[in-house]
């Protein structure tokens, strides 16, 4: 291994006891310890305030971090550990955050657990793999709120992306989920940091970038209409702040027909 990562010390699973809170262990120096739970639940401080995380969440420590440890005697957390050794104290990714999907957490886990501990695996790749995938998953892409986030959230984001080219009113997508409009801003502000027509623009312009590369090859004006933007100069200019590119030049660049002229780029 090169870079950042030096080596995949272990990959094990652990159950809490039924206790409410463990002793927790304080992360030594050039260590990074990934904790992703694999069931009961556990209260974990984010950003001054105790929330309640379950199946699915992952916690990054590096160094000077203590691992998870308070629990609920009724339901204590179970979680796998991977345990790497690094070549300097920094954060790689955030420190606590959720896949979108915790049947494809789990699978992920078994996989790599199994592969340690098979024998006769390249371990220098698995620790490769295991570190990446989960940097990449453990990063915000963009997406609909994960499972540990408010269930009036989730339905809302999930109620966007189903209606992302049509009028978008955030009184009726209030109304929908049994909330208030202040309500709703709330949330937004609190879980994704953002007013939701900012999220709602994101998820738009998401979406054009998909279109513009896919292979239908369809109009401009077509795959704005198609994302919520009826007028044309509204589309490029908002496509223009997020990307740094007009439409057209984001389809020239990485458009399949592009990479294959510009072989050598």
């Amino acid at each position: 291994m090169s870079g950042h990562l030096k080596r995949l010390c272990d990959i094990g699973y652990f159950t809490c006891p039924q206790v409410s809170e463990l002793r927790p262990y304080s992360i030594p120096d050039r260590m990074e310890i990934i904790e992703i739970l694999t069931g009961g639940k556990l209260r974990f401080e984010v950003n001054g305030a105790e929330r309640i995380f379950g199946r699915g969440t992952v916690f990054w420590h590096m160094a000077g971090d203590q691992t998870i440890c308070r629990t609920f005697i009724d339901d204590p957390y179970r979680c796998i550990v991977f345990r790497f050794i690094v070549g300097e104290n920094r954060r790689p990714g955030p420190r606590v955050s959720s896949w979108q999907n915790p049947e494809e957490t789990m699978t992920f886990c078994e996989e790599c657990h199994r592969a340690f501990h098979s024998g006769g695996v390249d371990l220098e790749a698995l620790g490769e793999y295991a570190y990446a995938m989960i940097r990449w998953k453990s990063q915000s892409h963009g997406d609909v709120p994960a499972e540990n986030t408010p269930k009036a959230l989730r339905d809302v984001c999930a109620y966007i992306e189903r209606h992302l080219g049509e009028e978008l009113s955030l009184d009726r997508m209030a109304a929908r989920c049994g909330i208030s409009r202040p309500h709703l801003f709330a949330l937004f502000r609190k879980h994704l940091g953002k007013a939701p027509l900012h999220y709602i623009q994101e998820r738009r312009i998401i979406q054009a970038k998909i279109q513009l590369t896919a292979p239908e090859n369809r109009s401009i004006k077509e795959i704005a209409m198609n994302c919520g933007f009826p007028h044309l100069e509204v589309f490029y200019r908002q496509f223009k702040i997020q990307s740094g590119l007009t439409p057209a030049d984001y389809r020239r660049k990485y458009s399949a027909g592009y990479l294959q002229e510009n072989q050598d780029v």
